[in-house]
């Protein structure tokens, strides 16, 4: 009796390990869906629940990222590119390190995006254009 329980524990464990190797080899295998028209463009926030001056970003078809910042102050160049739905960013910013951050499309035209450090949503409607082509601006409430 000792042995088939040994022997069924044994063969759960390859069957979750084969599983679990199955489901990492189907999810490395998916490649990241490209940026959708709509998507491209500069977006800006519109609304957001921690109390900060809104901030700007754009998206290229290629799937660059530019985080412009507050008021224009930023220039900083990573990478988009869409799964599941949403736009999943990358960047490094100079003297900082590595982030990256989920844009979540909310089915009317803008984007969510939930901070992991306070747990609140701001919304980033879009543009008609490029904020900051002319440089830094001025912050306006």
């Amino acid at each position: 009796m000792k042995w088939r329980l040994i022997n069924l524990s044994c063969f759960f464990l390859v069957l979750l390990a084969g599983s679990e190797a199955g489901v990492a080899h189907t999810r490395s295998a998916t490649p990241p869906a490209r940026i959708e028209p709509w998507m491209v463009g500069y977006w800006k926030v519109s609304y957001n629940e921690d109390p900060l001056p809104p901030d700007t970003f754009g998206i290229e078809a290629d799937g660059t990222y530019i985080m412009q910042g507050i008021d224009c102050r930023m220039n900083v160049r990573g990478t988009a590119h869409v799964f599941d739905g949403e736009i999943y960013t990358r960047l490094i910013l100079p003297g900082k390190g590595p982030i990256g951050f989920i844009l979540k499309p909310d089915g009317q035209g803008s984007l969510t995006f939930t901070s992991t450090r306070t747990q609140r949503n701001a919304t980033y409607s879009k543009l008609a254009g490029n904020p900051c082509s002319g440089g830094p601006t001025e912050h306006r409430q």
